[in-house]
């Protein structure tokens, strides 16, 4: 970047510009000389030194300051246009800058009025929230704003409504759903599908929030905004609307006297699981027996012992107020007291509260576990190896639900093993779980193999596993598979790229196979092709042959039987109502390996295959001759989707071609 120093001689007062972006003309009105001040600016002649400051004020009164390099070009341009000189600028500039003050002072009573609007409504809204409150449940209704074509994406909030609070700062989409059904435009957020739960937790993210549909998309949002400092009503949008009463300072209970006078129906939130609750809280000790039938009678209905937790007291529990009060009109006159001399017993809220607690932490599970089992992409060895640790995770925590489940029952029995009576937590169930992995002979890209037993070899593992429920014979055979699948798509075999599955059944769809058909697979791979024809029709005879050793070796784990290694040295032999194949691509060998497949077919026979399209337009000898070949045939091609073998490890282009025998 060059610097020089401009000592061009200043414009005269008077001098009219014009700004050709925004077609606006202005004069100016007042020049002043840079005394010693290092000014710059910078333009085609690189960085320079400005000796002036022009104050130009344009023809809606309006007025700025400008460097004279700056207003250079407006100068030129209005020179251009033919524009005369103003004689009289000292009253336009005086009106300008009266203009100027009273838009100043405009603006500064707009802000003190905002300010006190803002003032206002903290205070009235200051009362209507709950001392005890930690978070505001807000929804919030986004406009999209974003414009694909440059790539922005962004949205505005141009309403915001207060459905509820929460006594803690946990994201709980149950929660959510119920404070959406407190507002009439929302409502329908509380049914929403599980799509709706978006949880975006990491950096520019739009952190956990229930919604229909994108971030940005036009429509409700509901989130859950924890408070952070000491005014609450910081963390609530300014003037958002209300939709939920003022809370009371606790949630107190809800007072209903019990038939016998021996519970309190009580109304709780859920603080885990963020749904409201009813407790039917005992108001005496009675005998553990008592208890039990108690107990039984709360189960039949649905409900459950939930141990006393922070303020809220234990008790029996039930979604609705309903079913608490059918439970109560159970226990009407029916709940004897300890006879005299026995020592009362309150109920056995260690047992009962351990086993409400392990099931607790078993369902809690279930999410990690479906996502870790979710299909995920493979097509990399380092995807093969994170996906295999998701699956060796989801079996760790299958067993902890599975047996943290058993225990729960256990304890409700009395019959819990002194290996386990200690167990409380759900860290230690997960690590008692946890499954010992041989990572002898493992590549770097290899998750390992699962030994079927504890990590840590102790009698509260041991006992911990004899809890749950093995793997059967199916899903081992399964994992085994699976391993081999991965172990062979690391090692690259020339050529070879897996078949997908939704190709695999359209191929078989259109042969028509049926049982009974004899049908050639002359390139067998993992056998995708052969899956999908005895997916259509369990009774067809499939004759497979392949090269690759690797692979013969993993069919022969399955228990599938080869006609041979190499089918192009095998004698044709007319005999096959069908054909489905996916030949090796490189140099040309998918048009030889198809034209060698058509001599097994029996007149009348069916053909589909996979193949390059390159035999459509090189001009080789052997592209030629294949044309020329499949020109005296019935045949048809149809292309495959790009992307198609992308799950293969390849973005290789495809077509299938479908030919028919005469007869």
């Amino acid at each position: 970047m060059t610097m020089t120093d401009t000592k061009t001689a200043a414009p005269k007062v008077g001098t009219p510009v014009y700004q050709r972006n925004y077609g606006k003309t202005g004069v100016i009105a007042e020049v002043q000389e840079n005394h010693g001040a290092a000014l710059y600016s910078i333009g085609a002649g690189g960085m320079q030194a400005e000796s002036h400051t022009l104050t130009v004020v344009w023809e809606d009164l309006t007025m700025v300051e400008v460097l004279q390099g700056i207003a250079a070009p407006w100068i030129d341009a209005a020179a251009a246009l033919g524009l005369a000189t103003v004689e009289n600028t000292a009253d336009m500039l005086r009106d300008a800058k009266a203009r100027q003050a009273d838009e100043r002072a405009k603006r500064t009573r707009e802000a003190e009025e905002a300010a006190a609007r803002k003032a206002a409504w903290l205070a009235e809204i200051g009362p209507k929230i709950p001392a005890n409150a930690k978070a505001v449940l807000v929804a919030e209704y986004v406009s999209d704003r974003s414009d694909s074509m440059s790539d922005y994406y962004g949205s505005t909030t141009t309403r915001a409504i207060v459905l509820g609070f929460s006594t803690h700062k946990r994201d709980l989409f149950p929660e959510m759903r119920k404070a959406a059904r407190n507002h009439a435009e929302t409502a329908f957020l509380a049914d929403a599908p599980e799509s709706a739960e978006h949880r975006e937790k990491w950096s520019m993210g739009g952190g956990y929030y229930l919604k229909e549909g994108s971030r940005h998309g036009d429509g409700w949002r509901v989130s859950k905004r924890p408070f952070y400092s000491e005014n609450p009503a910081s963390s609530i949008p300014a003037f958002a609307e209300w939709a939920v009463d003022a809370p009371k300072a606790n949630p107190a209970p809800v007072a209903e006297a019990a038939t016998g006078g021996a519970f309190d129906l009580q109304e709780h939130t859920h603080t885990k699981k963020g749904f409201q609750m009813w407790l039917a809280v005992p108001s005496e000790r009675v005998a553990r027996e008592i208890w039990e039938a108690q107990n039984e009678a709360a189960k039949a209905l649905g409900g459950w012992w939930s141990r006393q937790w922070g303020k809220t007291p234990g008790g029996f529990a039930f979604r609705d107020l309903e079913t608490a009060r059918a439970f109560l009109a159970g226990q009407a006159g029916t709940t004897p007291q300890a006879e005299a001399g026995d020592t009362p017993q309150a109920a056995p809220a260690a047992p009962a509260g351990i086993a409400d607690k392990l099931r607790g932490f078993a369902d809690g599970l279930q999410g990690a576990i479906d996502n870790g089992r979710a299909d995920r992409l493979t097509n990399t060895p380092k995807r093969q190896r994170q996906a295999a640790g998701a699956r060796q995770q989801a079996d760790n925590l299958q067993r902890a639900q599975t047996a943290l489940r058993a225990l729960a029952d256990l304890h409700d029995a009395g019959e819990v093993p002194p290996e386990l009576a200690d167990l409380r937590t759900k860290a230690a169930a997960l690590e008692l779980a946890r499954e010992k992995i041989d990572h002898s002979n493992s590549g770097y890209y290899d998750a390992g193999r699962q030994t079927g037993q504890p990590a840590t070899d102790t009698p509260a593992a041991r006992a911990f596993w004899a809890l749950a429920k093995p793997k059967s014979a199916e899903e081992k055979r399964a994992d085994e598979e699976r391993a081999a699948r991965d172990k062979i798509s690391r090692q690259k075999i020339a050529g070879f790229f897996p078949t997908p599955a939704a190709v695999a059944d359209e191929l078989a769809r259109y042969l028509g196979v049926r049982d009974g058909d004899k049908v050639l697979e002359p390139n067998a791979g993992t056998g995708a092709l052969w899956d999908a024809v005895l997916r259509r029709a369990p009774g067809a005879q499939v004759v497979a042959y392949e090269i690759n050793g690797t692979l013969r070796e993993f069919l022969a784990t399955q228990g599938r039987t080869l006609a041979g290694w190499d089918f192009m040295e095998a004698e044709p032999v007319a005999e096959f109502d069908s054909v489905i194949m996916n030949p090796p691509f490189e140099n040309g060998q998918d048009m030889d390996h198809i034209r060698r497949a058509f001599d097994f077919l029996k007149p009348g026979g069916r053909m589909a295959a996979i193949l390059a399209p390159g035999y459509a337009f090189k001009q080789d000898r052997r592209a030629t001759s294949f044309r020329e070949w499949l020109e005296t045939l019935e045949h048809f091609t149809a292309d495959l989707p790009a992307g198609t073998f992308k799950e293969s490890g390849t973005g290789v282009s495809a077509v299938v071609l479908y030919i028919e025998k005469a007869e």
